[in-house]
């Protein structure tokens, strides 16, 4: 009997030359691209979580709409959010859900999902940037700017 292991293959296709915004320096920067990401049709209706990957120099490599939940809650799992960050090779991510409800407070489970992230990401050399919450009407919230990183 013979065993067999599966070839994974990963193939990166960039689809414009020049990159989508210049370095990230900011939460606002993020905010900004995070902003024409986001649904604006169903950012009131549902939950959804999104990835930035960002190379070296901070510039965006790409996005990922990882995850879609309900009114309430959207379940986030890290092995997704850092498997795309290790095929992607990205140097650091930044994390962004939307509360439809247009709080910006983040809820102990925001909490406990980026300090998840963060530390699985110390395991791999990812460099966990901020974790976003955007809202609709009230603008965002930010880890980082308010020193919960």
């Amino acid at each position: 009997m013979k065993n067999f292991l599966y070839e994974l293959k990963l193939s990166y296709h960039r689809t414009s030359k020049k990159p989508v915004h210049g370095a990230i320096k900011t939460s606002r920067d993020c905010f900004e691209i995070l902003n024409r990401v986001f649904d604006h049709d169903l950012i009131e209706a549902r939950e959804e979580f999104v990835i930035l990957y960002l190379n070296r120099s901070n510039q965006v490599i790409g996005y990922y709409k990882a995850f879609q939940g309900g009114v309430a809650s959207v379940v986030c799992d890290p092995k997704m959010i850092l498997s795309m960050a290790l095929k992607t090779l990205a140097s650091s991510i930044v994390l962004a859900h939307n509360h439809p409800s247009g709080k910006l407070a983040p809820s102990d489970q925001d909490i406990r999902l980026t300090e998840r992230v963060k530390q699985a990401c110390r395991y791999v050399d990812v460099e966990l940037l901020d974790h976003l919450i955007l809202t609709a009407r009230n603008g965002y919230f930010s880890f980082a700017d308010d020193g919960k990183l």
